[in-house]
């Protein structure tokens, strides 16, 4: 049975982890949150299963769709405008390219340009429970073998989130929320907007940490995290893939 765990695609983890935070969230929250779910994964899902239809010829399940959906779900709170993220998240995997491959992780980039362009809020409201994040995200970790971006990544936002508390004269543990296990087991991982070389994972996680802490000095009005990714995201695309 744990073999057959193992050798899951990792996505499937990604996904169950969300599908149950979401129902964690529907008993709090009520109906908005099935409502809202559903609409963003049908909209990514039928997107990306016309995009593979139309580049490659041939049907199939558009999975990544799925985990973008359910991520976006996750974070972007319910509003007039909120089909906009997936739509942007699935058309900028096919439009937005290096060589052979997107550079932005497509839930980021699609959340980001809604906040960013349109003001929608990112409230992370599925980020209910940390046990099950940290399951799911231990198995996704050692199936995509990611271990190396977890480790810089986390390091690095201590120290610095510890550095900039310091220089606030604020509590040293009081911008810990840096280190948001969502975000690095559902977001900061994903394997074709990563490095896969032991030296790139390490510059990749240091770095995004380190975008985070400036953005969460500077650009107060965005979402720290959600940008930090896009920039380490462009780091990666343009310097350390090879």
């Amino acid at each position: 049975m744990i073999k057959r765990l193992l050798k899951l695609d990792p996505r499937w983890y990604v996904a169950t982890a969300i599908i149950l935070q979401m129902f964690l969230a529907w008993r709090l929250q009520g109906p908005v949150v099935l409502k809202h779910t559903l609409s963003i994964c049908l909209i990514a899902c039928v997107l990306d299963f016309i995009m593979i239809f139309l580049t490659k010829r041939r049907a199939a399940f558009p999975l990544s769709a799925l985990v973008s959906g359910l991520i976006i779900s996750a974070l972007l709170a319910p509003g007039r405008l909120f089909y906009l993220a997936p739509v942007i998240a699935v058309f900028s995997k096919y439009l937005i390219r290096l060589k052979t491959r997107h550079i932005f992780n497509p839930a980021g980039f699609g959340l980001l340009a809604a906040n960013v362009l349109w003001g929608l809020p990112l409230i992370w409201w599925f980020d209910l429970n940390w046990l099950i994040t940290l399951i799911f995200g231990l198995f996704a970790v050692y199936r995509v073998k990611k271990l190396g971006v977890v480790f810089s990544f986390v390091s690095a936002a201590f120290v610095l989130s510890i550095i900039y508390s310091a220089i606030k004269h604020q509590p040293l543990m009081s911008n810990l929320g840096m280190i948001n296990l969502f975000f690095v087991f559902f977001m900061l991982i994903e394997p074709k907007t990563s490095p896969a070389y032991l030296k790139g994972k390490l510059i990749y996680g240091s770095s995004t940490a380190l975008f985070a802490l400036l953005a969460m000095a500077f650009l107060i009005r965005n979402d720290f995290l959600v940008t930090a990714l896009i920039a380490g995201n462009a780091i990666n695309g343009l310097f350390l893939r090879k």
